[in-house]
């Protein structure tokens, strides 16, 4: 088991992190992101936030990932009481989820099988909480392009500099051949 896994087993998490496994997906070290758009929004997310913890939200510049805006996301964190809102859906991952869910909450956005939906929301929340980047990678079934390979990675925003307000994600899948 993987530092990472090890952490968010730590969260008491186990149940969510069954679930993502069976759904085929683990963490993936950031040094072993393979898709190029996962290491470039990294290097980005670094660049821009410097010595400090995380990015403004408004210090991402769009324009700078518009060609790849299809593959990426953006939650908002609310803290008081907790929750998880989709504010930005790209094309690809609309289309891999089979439905767009831009404005709605994380629980409220059935998605896959299962508790998928639970599974992000915990997901979402322990990157939120640990205020650091999170890749992801694996095979999954996706309900409209059916089994993918995917890798992601996920972005912490701050308009404090303290409190995470957003998560950034670029997710890269493919279609694997159907046997």
């Amino acid at each position: 088991m993987t530092q990472l896994a090890q952490n968010y087993r730590g969260q008491d998490n186990a149940a969510v992190l069954a679930e993502a496994d069976a759904h085929g997906i683990r963490f993936r070290r950031l040094k072993e992101l393979e898709e190029q758009l996962c290491r470039d929004m990294l290097s980005y997310w670094n660049e821009v936030r410097g010595d400090r913890l995380m990015p403004r939200p408004d210090e991402i510049d769009p324009v700078r990932f518009a060609r790849h805006m299809p593959n990426l996301l953006m939650v908002q964190v609310n803290w008081q009481p907790f929750d998880l809102t989709y504010r930005l859906l790209g094309d690809d991952v609309v289309t891999a989820h089979g439905r767009n869910f831009r404005g709605r909450r994380v629980l409220d956005s059935p998605s896959h099988t299962g508790r998928f939906s639970e599974v992000l929301f915990s997901f979402y929340r322990f990157v939120a909480e640990q205020r650091r980047p999170y890749g992801v990678a694996g095979t999954m079934e996706y309900t409209a392009r059916g089994p993918v390979t995917v890798e992601a990675v996920y972005l912490p925003l701050s308009l404090d500099g303290e409190r995470t307000d957003r998560i950034l994600g670029a997710s890269v899948s493919r279609e694997l051949r159907r046997r």
